[in-house]
């Protein structure tokens, strides 16, 4: 039976879900959206903590990029997550070639899947291939991803596939509208919910059956149960399983049968939308609308960009930039920047001079007060883009709120925390807060990680992460002679790796600088912005 179009759910939200990009070196991304992109999707999966959670096993575990930059693997050298073992660096291409990146995608295939067998069978065989080539290390890193996976299968708090849940559905007409609610609980426990609504017309059978062959995509609860009955009933049943492989379960369930976790997990549901139907959502337009009354700009901002600069005790200084265009946050174009100058306002002022010169943004927003707001317009005033400048002013003692803001026409205005738009430059704000916060501690933490690069750049990395393992220490390749390399990589590689050295010591090498990467382990526009790694042990 064809599906009316009225009921579809593509494009819209559902359960978290995990997808394997369709790119050369594949990336594991949550996503509540599923497209007909190419890419591979596994889920879904709940509920939202372990989710999280799942997002930072997977990067820590399986070490697949979460980079958002092209790969081609001609880097000189790894960004800093090759350095806290969560990339294997295929942007390296001595340290991670295309076929080994591929079987850890494999890896992750599996383990998504929750084909536990032919995980274990897989894994198995890279121990026992690596150990019959006298290759320990490569045995010893599978041995460690196998006995991770077992010890996250073995937590009974972080069962996150479906396979033994049941699903309740409801069905409810309300001011025209059809609403489908989906409860999902193992046991007595609910573990999610979510709501899909459609306009009232006279297809409303097929509201359940249509929903029910789109949302069980990727997966299968242990019995799904439907408010309604409908006639198809067994044809679909039929139809799931034979996609699935198994037979499945779909029942009416009267208001008596009903878990009351259930019932109450439906209540809780029934209340949020109630809530959302008078909440007021201002939409992108209307935010902009705002924007330019607020803070008396002659059009509406299009594209937004907040800066901030982060430091500890005024040295290494970094700044990021975040930015929001025409109603949507855009990450891939997030910038940071480490800086050598010698202050927070010098650092201000370079980074956004060569930024907005660069993007042209209608509305800059810099975190700071009324040093940091002059700052920044001494440099946009001497660009061809003048665009407007606001500052948003920290309260003394609370980083992480707003106080007030300052105009570059010498207005202060109270922040309004029920101010859609205030709302939105306290967020950007944030983002940017948090990215130099992040570059200036990977630059501080993961300095010494490439002290080595800067003083050998005429050797690949490989070579230079086994004269540390053979030497024991920078120290000693510091103080090796020229006969030594001679001897090690031949004449005339030896003696530039040489010559190298010597410019180390005599302190003409160029300083070691952390190569920092924006990351994402979420897709862009797939609704799960708020599925933050949780890192545990």
């Amino acid at each position: 039976m064809k599906i009316d179009p009225q009921f579809s759910i593509a494009g819209k939200p559902v359960h978290p879900h995990f997808k394997l990009t369709h790119e050369e070196f594949p990336r594991a991304l949550a996503t509540r959206i599923l497209n007909d992109d190419g890419d591979e999707y596994f889920g879904a999966f709940l509920n939202r903590t372990n989710v999280r959670i799942l997002i930072d096993f997977l990067n820590r575990t399986f070490r697949l990029r979460t980079c958002t930059i092209p790969i081609d693997g001609s880097f000189p050298v790894p960004c800093t997550q090759y350095y806290a073992k969560r990339c294997m660096a295929p942007c390296v291409k001595d340290l991670c070639d295309r076929e080994s990146y591929l079987e850890m995608v494999d890896l992750v295939r599996l383990f998504l899947r929750n084909d536990r067998e032919l995980f274990l069978a897989s894994i198995t065989k890279r121990i026992e291939r690596a150990a019959e080539d006298l290759d320990f290390e490569t045995a010893a890193f599978f041995r460690d991803i196998l006995e991770s996976v077992e010890r996250y299968w073995s937590n009974s708090r972080y069962q996150v596939w479906l396979e033994d849940t049941v699903d309740t559905i409801e069905l409810q007409i309300d001011n025209g509208v059809i609403e489908l609610i989906i409860v999902s609980q193992r046991g007595r426990r609910p573990l999610g919910e979510i709501v899909y609504s459609f306009p009232l017309n006279d297809e409303l059978s097929q509201a359940i059956p249509a929903v029910i062959r789109q949302f069980y995509k990727y997966h299968l609860p242990r019995e799904i149960r439907v408010s309604h009955a409908f006639d198809e009933r067994p044809a679909l049943a039929a139809e799931l399983g034979k996609r699935f492989g198994e037979k499945v379960k779909i029942v009416v369930g009267s208001l008596a049968a009903r878990r009351v976790t259930a019932e109450r997990a439906l209540d809780r549901t029934r209340e949020r939308l109630a809530l959302e139907a008078i909440a007021i959502r201002p939409t992108g337009n209307e935010i902009q609308r705002e924007l330019a009354v607020t803070f008396g700009l002659k059009t509406h901002p299009s594209r937004i960009e907040a800066f901030d600069v982060a430091h500890i005790s005024a040295t290494g200084f970094a700044a990021g930039v975040s930015v929001w265009i025409d109603g949507k946050d855009v990450p891939a174009e997030y910038e940071h920047w480490q800086s050598d100058r010698e202050s927070e306002l010098d650092t201000l002022r370079a980074f956004v001079a060569e930024r907005v010169g660069r993007t042209k943004p209608d509305l800059v927003v810099i975190d700071g007060g009324r040093s940091q707001l002059n700052a920044a317009l001494e440099v946009i005033g001497k660009l061809e883009q003048q665009s407007r400048v606001i500052a948003a002013v920290k309260p003394r003692g609370k980083h992480s709120s707003i106080s007030h803001f300052l105009t570059d026409d010498g207005r202060r205005i109270e922040f309004d925390p029920e101010s859609a738009a205030h709302y939105l430059m306290q967020r950007l704000r944030d983002a940017a807060h948090a990215l130099a916060n992040s570059a200036h501690r990977l630059t501080r933490d993961m300095m010494h990680f490439y002290e080595l690069a800067a003083m050998l750049p005429s050797i690949n990395e490989r070579e230079r992460q086994e004269l540390v393992r053979e030497l024991g220490s920078i120290r000693a390749i510091a103080e090796s002679s020229e006969e030594f390399f001679v001897t090690r990589f031949g004449s005339p590689k030896g003696k530039r790796a040489a010559a190298d050295v010597a410019a180390f010591r005599s302190g003409d090498s160029l300083p070691p600088r952390p190569l920092i990467v924006p990351l994402s382990f979420v897709e862009t526009d797939g609704a799960a912005d708020d599925l933050i790694p949780i890192e545990t042990r």
